[in-house]
């Protein structure tokens, strides 16, 4: 069990929309046991990209060490574009970092083989296409994204204040659908995108394969003391 007394500490995005149970930002999702740090200045337009500026790094450096300063014993982002700045921010701090679930893909691969397909579930599959996924996973991966639905992705994208969940939750089960059936031989889904596990049980309804988010690397760290 992770030790009760462990703090993560949450490098968060500078938004507003909602963030339910599960999601990396909410407080719930780790029992209250959280130091979350807003970093002034990185919106979503500025994250979701397939790479990032110094400029957009740096403030994560700086809040990076604020946290471990305070105590945490972890970190972890709250976009999984921030994958790119994983070394940056672990260099920076001597506690472990999740940027991102990505991360777990060289486990996952390790796993699958070299040619069975992973999955990956992103809040937009067209930005995250045009990233060098090739240095993450030399295999087959299968993304879908949910920037076709009707309410998440809009919420997110213009950091509305409130939010649907039914209808969010709708979108992310067509996107998990859409994901599943284009690769019946999935082995295993990554959801990028950390305001997705809030909807885990639907997705894993959805795929029939094992899912991994960035909360489960958190917490395997906080278990094994072992970092990603």
């Amino acid at each position: 069990m992770p030790d009760a007394a462990a703090l993560v500490g949450v490098l968060q995005l500078d938004t507003r929309f909602p963030r339910p149970p599960g999601d990396i930002g909410a407080p719930e999702t780790w029992g209250g046991n959280c130091l979350i740090e807003r970093v002034s200045g990185a919106t979503v337009p500025r994250i979701v990209r397939p790479s990032l500026e110094e400029a957009v790094i740096a403030p994560f450096l700086q809040a990076a060490r604020r946290l471990e300063a305070a105590g945490a014993s972890v970190l972890v982002t709250s976009c999984g574009f921030l994958w790119p700045a994983a070394a940056r921010i672990s260099a920076a701090v001597s506690i472990p970092v999740v940027t991102s679930a990505l991360q777990a893909m060289p486990r996952l691969r390790a796993a699958a083989g070299r040619d069975r397909p992973i999955g990956i579930l992103t809040y937009d599959s067209r930005v995250l296409l045009e990233s060098p996924l090739d240095l993450l996973d030399p295999g087959p991966l299968i993304v879908e994204g949910i920037e076709t639905g009707r309410e998440l992705h809009r919420v997110i994208a213009r950091d509305l204040p409130t939010l649907d969940r039914v209808a969010a939750e709708a979108d992310v089960r067509a996107a998990a659908e859409r994901l599943a059936a284009r690769a019946p031989d999935l082995s295993a889904v990554v959801l990028e995108c950390t305001n997705l596990p809030p909807y885990r049980a639907t997705i894993e309804a959805a795929v029939g394969v094992p899912v991994v988010d960035a909360v489960d690397l958190v917490r395997d760290i906080l278990v094994t003391s072992k970092d990603w």
